[in-house]
């Protein structure tokens, strides 16, 4: 498919998705997008997160610890790392949100990967630019956090902290409804 296509069908992904909500997201990340070979180039990039770069190890130990010393220290590795899996679930998106999001996701990733696309030997170049050490190093820093982040939780729970100090264990993942199997034949299982 050829550049140009790609673009149009993402341009129409988003007019058929018909909410704003897209075309505000597009438009916010748009420039990004637009800009992703200047970070293949290394020319621009993200920096680590400074929390982030002065882990030295996940497992260090613990300046002060209480609850609410730990509690500060997990709510802001959260603001940087997003999420955790015990956080409470956000309320279901409508089907118009889900499309409007998926519509814009997908113009941005076309529009990211055909200007990516300009660069000959993209993997090579990134090598040579230092934007692929970058990125490893980015990837060590945020897998740093996500280990310290539990580590801390698991100390709260140790002390019997309240979240977000320790793990919600009523929160995250529910298990879904067993279902049920209809046999049509005969001849039933069991």
């Amino acid at each position: 498919m050829k550049t140009l296509e790609k673009l149009m069908l993402a341009a129409a992904a988003v007019l058929l998705a018909g909410c704003s909500t897209a075309v505000d997201k597009t438009s916010a990340g748009f420039s990004d997008a637009a800009m992703s070979p200047l970070t293949d180039l290394n020319l621009r990039r993200n920096e680590i997160p400074p929390l982030l770069a002065a882990i030295r190890s996940p497992y260090e130990p613990i300046p002060q610890v209480s609850c609410q010393a730990i509690g500060k220290m997990v709510a802001d590795l959260d603001a940087i790392l997003g999420r955790d899996f015990d956080a409470i679930p956000l309320p279901e998106k409508s089907l118009g949100d889900q499309a409007s999001e998926g519509a814009a996701d997908l113009t941005l990733g076309t529009v990211s990967s055909t200007m990516s696309d300009f660069i000959p030997f993209r993997s090579l170049v990134r090598e040579a630019t230092g934007a692929s050490e970058h990125e490893r190093k980015m990837r060590a820093a945020f897998q740093g956090g996500v280990a310290r982040r539990s580590y801390l939780k698991g100390v709260g729970a140790q002390l019997g902290c309240a979240p977000p100090a320790a793990p919600d264990p009523t929160a995250g993942f529910k298990a879904s409804p067993e279902k049920k199997v209809e046999y049509r034949s005969k001849v039933q299982p069991g």
